[in-house]
């Protein structure tokens, strides 16, 4: 393939977000469409987040407070998508839209180069540093309707923002963009249940 580079904006989820990886990579993404999106102000009045992160539902909120990393009752965990989503719609609201979220959940590896192609980076998560998936020693919780959540240990979120034949490069908010060699990073993305979201620009009816 021919390679596509997309021009990401590097920022650093650090020092004020320990935990925000989430929300730092949808602000890269919000930064890269031209919003003058700020990563505090979208973890403290865009994302759904839970008081405490033991028991919280990761698809629907994020799991305590992302400031925070001091193993307290109220520290940062994580989300999925599905909080993502919510964030970036309700600030394109406030802010003109002209584009929305989508949970692109389930997206392989040619759905990735697609979006990739067609110049939208695509918020994913992984592992710290593609390492094989680990749990936390705390186990897990159930949640309402019969589903368990076991709880991941050195899960994070970045930006795919570039590919060529044999790699993937990321803009990870923990460090510098780096390229991934695209065995390492499927293997890790589908370990992850594939989860992926996309900003696409809508089209305004007639």
């Amino acid at each position: 393939m021919k390679p596509v580079l997309l021009p990401v904006p590097q920022i650093l989820q650090n020092p004020e977000l320990p935990n925000g990886c989430e929300i730092t990579s949808c602000c890269e993404v919000l930064r890269y469409l031209g919003f003058p999106a700020d990563k505090c102000d979208l973890a403290d009045h865009y994302l759904p987040r839970s008081e405490r992160w033991y028991g919280a539902d990761p698809d629907a909120v994020y799991m305590g407070n992302p400031h925070l990393d001091d193993a307290s009752p109220e520290t940062g965990y994580y989300c999925f998508a599905g909080p993502v989503v919510a964030a970036a719609n309700r600030y394109l609201a406030d802010h003109g839209g002209g584009y929305r979220a989508v949970d692109l959940t389930g997206a392989e590896e040619a759905d990735l180069v697609e979006q990739l192609v067609a110049g939208r980076p695509v918020i994913f998560w992984a592992t710290l540093h593609f390492e094989d998936v680990q749990h936390d020693p705390c186990g897990g919780y159930d949640l309402p309707g019969g589903r368990r959540h076991e709880v991941l240990h050195t899960l994070h979120c970045m930006v795919l923002c570039g590919a060529d034949d044999d790699g993937f490069t990321v803009a990870d908010p923990l460090d510098f963009n780096r390229t991934v060699p695209r065995a390492q990073f499927m293997k890790i993305y589908r370990q992850l249940g594939r989860r992926a979201v996309v900003l696409m620009r809508q089209h305004r009816g007639c």
